[in-house]
């Protein structure tokens, strides 16, 4: 008991201290230009490495079974078709006709920076839904450490799953200091999945019986984007063994970890082409499947960004969204 009390106020104690020293306007501006200089790195690192393997290589090597594509498009919508369900559970409103706000909370999330998406969606909530400050902000948060702890729990087994079938060593080899990465991320995913389970009902004010439910869809989803990634990359390259793709979708999960990391796929684009050797096929051929992901996606968050301008720009109600 005393553990427990000893670490839940050592936790609120560094939340508030965090709170504190992130609203500070050096700070905030300290973050973005780290930020923006990792991505900057990643993506000097990545022109560097599409021009050894060659770019006429990278082009002609573009996957051509349409189930690619066709997985893609499945992943790319698996996270706000979820989204739709569990704020319908948290807000007890429907929220199908709604379906463009989670398509661009996902492109706020992926495109721009890590957690933009929450913001997002609270400001639009509060204009657009005939809901209090209070049930907005509760749903927002719960739901988001929710889905924090279902994708640290998702990232902790697969790298225990790597780490005893023996997968993880390419991924730690893959480029300097991915080992620390890999290890940051599994103590912090096991630690906040531990600390999400102590604590729940001091950091969460969801209804009762409601938070099941979302654990519920959130698990599925994580599920269902985990084979649909592996079942894209397999679709790409068929020959290569499963326990590759797994390792990669592990990177993919590490990175995501990444608080406020700017544009998570051209990250882990950059990550994933140093995976290339363990797949067992030229490297051409992985570079242009991880080529065509990152694109497909960047597309996809250009196009539906635009295309859900109007929800940043206006007001309207939700008859008239």
């Amino acid at each position: 008991m005393m553990i427990a009390q000893t670490m839940k106020s050592t936790a609120l104690k560094l939340r508030d201290q965090w709170r504190i020293l992130r609203e500070r306007d050096d700070v905030q501006k300290a973050l973005k230009y780290i930020q923006y200089t990792l991505l900057g790195l990643i993506v000097v690192y990545l022109l560097h490495k599409l021009t050894q393997v060659g770019w006429l290589e990278v082009i002609n090597a573009l996957p051509e079974s349409p189930w690619f594509y066709f997985f893609f498009l499945l992943r790319f919508l698996a996270l706000p078709i979820s989204e739709i369900a569990i704020y319908e559970i948290v807000w007890s409103q429907p929220l199908v006709r709604h379906f463009f706000v989670f398509i661009r909370k996902r492109v706020y999330n992926f495109a721009v920076m890590g957690y933009s998406g929450e913001a997002f969606l609270t400001i639009w909530a509060r204009r657009c839904l005939s809901l209090s400050n209070r049930k907005i902000l509760i749903g927002v948060k719960d739901n988001n450490l929710l889905s924090a702890f279902t994708s640290n729990a998702a990232t902790v087994i697969l790298v225990v799953l790597l780490a005893v079938t023996g997968g993880l060593k390419a991924g730690i080899e893959a480029f300097p200091g991915a080992g620390w990465l890999f290890g940051l991320a599994f103590l912090s995913a096991a630690t906040l999945s531990v600390l999400v389970m102590v604590f729940r009902d001091k950091l969460m004010a969801l209804p009762k019986g409601v938070m099941p439910k979302l654990i519920g869809v959130h698990s599925g989803r994580q599920a269902l984007i985990i084979l649909l990634h592996a079942a894209m990359y397999a679709a790409a390259l068929p020959g290569a063994p499963i326990m590759a793709w797994m390792t990669f979708i592990a990177m993919q999960l590490v990175l995501s970890r990444v608080p406020f990391l700017p544009n998570q796929d051209i990250v882990y684009l950059g990550a994933a082409l140093s995976l290339s050797p363990i797949v067992g096929a030229p490297e051409a051929a992985v570079a242009g499947m991880l080529v065509a992901e990152a694109g497909l996606s960047q597309i996809f968050n250009i196009l539906m960004f635009f295309a859900t301008a109007h929800l940043a720009r206006t007001g309207l109600r939700p008859a008239q969204v």
